[in-house]
């Protein structure tokens, strides 16, 4: 509503626009539209802090939590990949992680842009949200993304039976 009150709040470019948003409280229209960060248990490791307020391509940064970035893959955009489902995004070096994906029926693709290291994995949920970001090499990466699509699909955790029958003979309501 604050924009309102002088459209170059809303529509202004350049450093003078920026600083009489800043100056106003309110951030640049892109990235009010597309910069929004969630922080909930359907995302591992969230950083819901923006980078910027003025700049999409910093908040845009393929962090968890944040939409994923838009790359071009063999002529389709990282947006149209997900496609409403469960996608992996990897690096240059991501073999494993594409092996992963296999072993659990989950689309991936291999992506060159700047917010994908050559090691790296990102799960983007079906709403084009990154889930989790993986950027050092996990041992068991297929491990490593069923327990995190575990995580953020919130299944339920089966308790080994050893562990069950010790609750039970304790007399605790849990471990």
């Amino acid at each position: 509503m604050r924009r309102y009150a002088d459209s170059q709040l809303h529509w202004g470019r350049g450093p003078e626009a920026d600083a009489a948003r800043a100056a106003a409280g309110v951030w640049a229209a892109p990235v009010v539209h597309l910069g929004q960060r969630y922080d909930s248990a359907a995302v591992v490791d969230p950083r819901p802090e923006l980078p910027s307020t003025v700049d999409l391509a910093a908040a845009l940064d393929g962090s968890p939590g944040s939409r994923v970035p838009h790359a071009w893959v063999d002529g389709v955009s990282t947006l149209d990949l997900v496609a409403s489902r469960w996608t992996l995004l990897v690096g240059a070096a991501g073999d494993r992680w594409l092996a992963a994906a296999a072993s659990l029926g989950l689309p991936a693709h291999r992506v060159c842009a700047p917010w994908v290291f050559d090691d790296s994995a990102l799960l983007v949920r079906p709403d084009a949200i990154v889930a989790m970001r993986v950027t050092a090499p996990a041992p068991d990466p297929a491990r490593f993304l069923a327990d995190a699509l575990d995580q953020v699909l919130a299944r339920p955790v089966m308790v080994p039976s050893r562990l069950r029958l010790l609750s039970k003979t304790s007399g605790t309501n849990g471990v």
